[in-house]
């Protein structure tokens, strides 16, 4: 997909350029995430004497197209799980546990609400799995961010907390639908509601079958 409503600014090099507007919705994500990107020298940009983002287009393009070909079912090995959790000790005890589950995992981690925003976008997970207690960007925010990236009629995220319910309901809501573990983490439900998400997920992808005559 080209996008051919680029407006036309005044900047210092030629380079084809479009609003963050118009490079989240190419690239499927929010528009702070884009401006993030940029801000990290994910994807270069510039401003416009206004003060307006802008971000090279073939750099977008590349990203998209690079987007779309991780997201091929057919390339699907594993579930991709992406941890947002702070404490290093519970990160190596997740990477412990993950290695002895039958169900295949490929495993990243963010150690902060932002990290976790960021790589969400670029890792593009099956399944996330949140501690409300992080820094920058608290879990409650991000979990209300992944209840509305996921269809609402499949379990793509869980909460895990050693807040209790009372302190969980003071400090924000969550989706009715959220399962939440506490500490010590029940980790055979854990994987139950991975093994589910990655079963989902290799069900909604077409047959080899399917795939050649879709190329047909």
């Amino acid at each position: 997909m080209i996008i051919t409503d680029i407006t036309e600014i005044s900047i210092n090099d030629d380079t084809e350029k479009m609003s963050t507007f118009q490079a989240a919705k190419m690239l499927g994500v929010s528009i702070r995430t884009v401006q993030q990107w940029m801000e990290k020298g994910l994807l270069n940009g510039c401003k416009t004497p206004g003060g307006h983002r802008r971000v090279n287009a073939s750099e977008v393009r590349a990203l998209a197209e690079k987007r779309q070909r991780e997201k091929s079912p057919s390339k699907l090995v594993a579930c991709k799980v992406l941890i947002i959790e702070d404490d290093p000790d519970i990160c190596r005890l997740y990477e412990m546990m993950s290695k002895v589950w039958r169900t295949p995992t490929s495993i990243q981690f963010a150690h902060d609400g932002l990290q976790g925003l960021i790589a969400m976008g670029e890792f593009q997970p099956n399944f996330v799995i949140v501690d409300l207690n992080i820094p920058l960007v608290d879990g409650f925010h991000l979990i209300k961010t992944l209840s509305a990236q996921f269809n609402a009629n499949t379990q793509r995220y869980c909460v895990v907390t050693g807040l209790g319910h009372d302190e969980i309901h003071k400090r924000g809501e969550l989706p009715k639908n959220c399962p939440i573990f506490g500490k010590p983490i029940d980790f055979p439900e854990l994987e139950k509601l991975i093994a589910k998400a990655y079963s989902e997920i290799l069900q909604s992808q077409p047959t080899a079958q399917q795939v050649g005559l879709s190329n047909a």
